[in-house]
């Protein structure tokens, strides 16, 4: 069931993602700007400076949805049973094969382009994801060890 669940995790996220590079440029400004309007109001209620742009929230939400990305994919590879170490060529392909994926998406609609600044900026996410679950493994196994150590 754990297996599915991820599976459809990361499924859903990686639809998010290809969605999202699908829709025109006007559109997607339009999520931008409301964001930014969120963070600036946010800032200005706490009586902080704004320290974003649209451009660095869009940045932002890149990377964190292909951090998410390379979580969630990580998660469901180990969940099915295989190791980090036998499967790192297939993890880091996928972790590069959909921001490329993406990027080649956003040729089509009205005003978008591919980058590859993007493709470099959307793989750091999905590799920051894969080493957090990497990381948090390791805690998981180092805590697991110590408790039957001290039994």
């Amino acid at each position: 069931m754990k297996k599915r669940i991820l599976l459809l995790i990361t499924i859903f996220i990686t639809a998010f993602i290809f969605i999202h590079s699908s829709v025109p440029a006007v559109e997607s400004t339009v999520e931008s700007d409301a964001a930014y309007g969120i963070l600036d109001g946010f800032a200005s209620l706490l009586h902080l400076p704004n320290l974003f742009t649209a451009i660095t929230i869009r940045k932002l939400a890149h990377f964190a949805e292909f951090a998410a990305f390379g979580f969630f994919l990580s998660a469901t590879v180990r969940a099915y049973g295989a190791s980090f170490k036998q499967e790192i060529f297939k993890i880091l392909f996928f972790l590069l094969a959909v921001p490329v994926t993406d990027e080649t998406i956003q040729f089509f609609p009205e005003g978008r382009s591919a980058q590859v600044s993007d493709v470099l900026l959307d793989f750091s996410g999905a590799v920051s994801g894969f080493l957090c679950i990497v990381l948090l493994y390791a805690i998981i196994a180092k805590h697991s060890k110590s408790k039957r150590n001290n039994k």
